[in-house]
């Protein structure tokens, strides 16, 4: 008998999506499927589309709860799960036929907790239709240490929660924070990661992501960015007891993190002149250890360069670097 895996879609003013989102799911090739729709309290219909979904399948079920942001979402349905695994689905994406099918393999050959997949990054307007995979992908297979050094590292893993699935003991006791919108789920991830065993990643892109203009990611410089910071410190302490290539990636990832959040500040303001020398001095330390690094990319190499130079050297340096990568 197959296990029963849960896919939770939190949904907010969405009614437009959602329908799409669902569809891709319910075309799964991997059936035993539980996909639980929850509904934060929208503004819109889409109270009325995810009861207009779950009665056309009787795999769909629905939560409706007062509006308290996607992580709340996430961690009601969590409490709902009967799944054996969880993953994640966000309600304005959408997947490939095979896609669980490829991760529940992923798990089951390699005999890991976590299993996660590529992606596609599309915008609204141009997205490709889903399709079963074709090519040929390669396989990677993390134990515990190297699986939380990619997790922080940001390479092809990814910090997200909707291209993985996971085997539901390892939820039992971690939920998403409600207190932070950018980095929960690095945050989640972290602490599940933790808890796993191993890990298999495949290159083969099943879930599509859709871009959007108002990401919480793309917005003037504010508090949610500070709190960006504090998360990322958070880990980087929490790693310090730890093996010597767990302590550099707690590290790395609060430099690269430092370097993310002025690049806000240089690129939409507004300029905060005690925290970017917070911020530079909170740097200085990791500077050296950062660009020894193999994996970071070349602007993050460029900002570290310039970020000892003064905010104005920086701002137009990062912009300079924008226009040429």
């Amino acid at each position: 008998m197959e296990c029963i895996v849960s896919i939770i879609v939190p949904a907010y003013n969405c009614a437009d999506f959602l329908p799409r989102c669902v569809d891709s799911l319910l075309r799964q090739t991997y059936s035993a499927l539980e996909i639980i729709l929850v509904d934060d309290g929208s503004s819109d219909n889409t109270f009325e589309v995810c009861d207009g979904l779950a009665g056309t399948d009787s795999r769909i079920s629905v939560l409706h709860k007062t509006n308290g942001g996607v992580s709340s979402a996430r961690n009601a349905g969590i409490e709902a799960a009967k799944g054996q695994y969880i993953t994640f689905a966000d309600a304005d994406d959408y997947v490939n036929p095979d896609h669980i099918e490829c991760l529940m393999r992923l798990i089951k050959s390699n005999d890991c907790d976590i299993s996660a997949c590529s992606y596609i990054s599309e915008n609204e307007i141009r997205c490709s239709p889903p399709r079963c995979g074709n090519g040929s992908y390669h396989e990677v297979f993390y134990n515990h240490d190297s699986a939380v050094c990619e997790l922080l590292a940001g390479g092809a893993v990814g910090g997200y929660v909707w291209n993985k699935l996971y085997r539901r003991a390892l939820l039992d006791e971690v939920r998403f924070r409600g207190d932070i919108r950018i980095l929960e789920d690095l945050r989640f991830n972290f602490e599940v990661f933790e808890r796993a065993k191993s890990m298999a990643f495949t290159s083969y892109k099943s879930y599509h992501y859709i871009q959007r203009d108002q990401s919480a990611m793309h917005r003037a410089f504010g508090e949610e960015h500070r709190k960006m910071v504090a998360t990322a410190r958070e880990i980087r302490d929490e790693l310090q007891g730890c093996s010597p290539e767990l302590a550099d990636a707690g590290s790395g990832l609060l430099a690269t993190t430092i370097l993310w959040v002025c690049d806000v500040m240089a690129e939409y303001g507004p300029y905060d002149k005690a925290l970017f020398d917070q911020y530079s001095r909170e740097f200085r330390p990791l500077r050296k250890k950062y660009l020894k690094m193999s994996r970071i990319p070349l602007s993050y190499r460029a900002s570290a360069v310039f970020f000892s130079m003064g905010f104005g050297v920086y701002r137009f340096a990062v912009k300079a670097v924008r226009k040429i990568l």
